[in-house]
């Protein structure tokens, strides 16, 4: 059995969210701003912390601002789409008349203070910040007595990474050009000064920077027809093949990255990365995580819309490895097109027990939205391809997904279902609704849509063929193989024909 997805999707934006601004009206219908828009991105957690720092006096001074906080934060715990003006207005000022003017300067300057929340909120999170923001305000004012120890605990910081990512030599280098500046080696004579580190960590930083621009410039080339003019590309590439990369991990895994977008037949770049990602890929930080891994994992794609059936296999241990280093979890949620995708690929290669346990188990960190429609989709694909028909039927037989990828999918599924279940009468009642669909949705592009009517075609042909008859099955199989390029599940058809010869 197959699946009917031709190639494997790319990603969607999750969590994109349109500018909002709506006024509120004569009838006090909820309005949203700038401040609320923010706080509703804010976790749970982050709320208390906030206040304690609108409460603080160094901070804020109004408690005015506090309690507008109080109020926005309220409708935000409530899932309210927004708020009444005039309804904040009250609980802040009881007698005092709507003032429009006044209550947007309120919110304007509480935006002003969540903003320089967020900032001290990266601040504590990220230590070797606070740490060179110490030794720069220490170097800054000459404070001596401060010297040795801010040095030590910014380098104590750095050190304590156990992985050098980009943003470790950008922050060694800071490091090191304070150094550089506490020391005044500009006036000093004969002492070596520690240029060559201000150098490297430097050329690190800005190699795997530069790296990673060329390589989105390339991606969005193929995607999006765009092209950009970046300096110094060619350059660096040829000074990096001769460069020793392997002592710098984060730089050799963006070069392989990159090389298997520059030179795509050569396999050899794809499985260094690959080896490298086994190694690496559960010390390194996230968002470097996940763009590695989809890097490799484009790269299967490509090799799998070209008909090398290698690199399914090679997709499937890539996206187990991620899942079990919990590198496609964000918030502790799951893309649908990621839980899709693996459980289509596990599908193609038959490890089905594997597809129906990674179903059950993880569907939980699906976002609640999505959630149920997705596992339903999923589940039923499991059932079709473990020959479960009758389950198949149950799940699908009276579901439209709004998602038109889910819909042709599970239409697919049902159609070969019937075959399956040789209830024929229903088949042909459920093609010709699932022909209407297909020219009723013009937004389905010319050559998929096409690549649906002939699979419908041969279905209906294949329940006309007579018993015993050779020569029309071969006829038929003929017919199949010649238009396979352009028929969804034509190896279904292949295999059905097989059984008919």
């Amino acid at each position: 059995m197959s699946d009917s997805a031709v190639s494997l999707p790319e990603q969607p934006s999750l969590y994109a969210r349109p500018p909002m601004d709506k006024k509120s009206s004569s009838n006090g219908e909820l309005h949203t701003n700038k401040i609320y828009q923010v706080l509703e991105h804010l976790e749970p957690g982050e709320y208390k912390r906030l206040l304690k720092f609108l409460n603080s006096p160094y901070f804020n001074q109004s408690r005015t601002l506090v309690q507008l906080c109080e109020v926005l934060l309220a409708n935000v715990e409530n899932k309210q789409k927004g708020f009444k003006r005039e309804a904040v207005w009250r609980k802040l000022f009881a007698r005092e008349p709507y003032d429009d003017v006044n209550f947007r300067k309120y919110c304007s300057d509480l935006l002003k203070l969540v903003e320089s929340f967020m900032a001290h909120e990266m601040l504590v999170q990220e230590p070797i910040r606070e740490a060179v923001n110490t030794l720069e305000f220490v170097v800054r004012r000459r404070m001596e007595p401060l010297y040795n120890s801010a040095f030590r605990q910014a380098r104590s910081e750095l050190q304590k990474q156990n992985y050098r990512a980009l943003d470790y030599f950008h922050n060694a280098y800071l490091v090191e050009r304070l150094y550089y500046s506490m020391m005044d080696f500009d006036v000093k004579v004969n002492v070596r000064a520690n240029l060559e580190e201000i150098s490297h960590n430097l050329d690190l930083f800005y190699w795997i920077e530069k790296i990673k621009l060329y390589s989105s410039a390339l991606s969005q080339r193929k995607t999006g027809n765009y092209t950009y003019d970046l300096d110094f590309v060619s350059e660096i590439i040829e000074f990096l093949h001769q460069y020793p990369k392997e002592e710098e991990p984060e730089l050799t895994l963006y070069y392989y990255a990159l090389l298997t977008l520059l030179e795509e037949e050569n396999t050899d770049h794809y499985y260094k990365l690959r080896n490298m990602l086994d190694q690496y890929g559960a010390n390194m930080p996230h968002k470097e995580a996940i763009e590695l891994y989809d890097s490799a994992l484009h790269y299967c794609t490509g090799k799998l819309n070209k008909g090398n059936r290698i690199f399914l296999q090679e997709y499937f241990n890539l996206s187990e490895d991620a899942f079990n280093k919990g590198v496609f979890l964000v918030k502790d949620e799951l893309a649908p097109w990621r839980f899709n995708n693996i459980t289509g690929v596990a599908l193609r290669l038959g490890k089905l027990d594997w597809a129906e346990n990674f179903v059950t188990q993880y569907h939980s960190y699906l976002p609640q939205e999505t959630r149920q429609n997705t596992y339903t989709f999923n589940l039923a694909r499991v059932y079709f391809y473990q020959q479960k028909f009758e389950k198949v039927l149950s799940l699908l037989r009276n579901i439209e997904y709004e998602d038109i990828g889910y819909n042709l999918i599970s239409k697919v599924n049902l159609t070969l279902t019937y075959y399956e279940l040789d209830e024929f009468d229903a088949l042909d009642s459920f093609m010709e609704s699932f022909r209407v669909f297909l020219n009723r949705h013009k937004n389905i592009p010319l050559q998929r849509r096409r690549s649906y009517l002939n699979l419908l075609k041969y279905v209906r042909r294949l329940t006309r063929l007579l018993p015993g008859d050779k020569a029309a099955v071969e006829k038929l199989r003929e017919e199949v193989l010649q238009d396979k390029a352009v028929t969804v599940n034509h190896e279904w058809l292949m295999e059905k024909l097989a059984e008919l010869a």
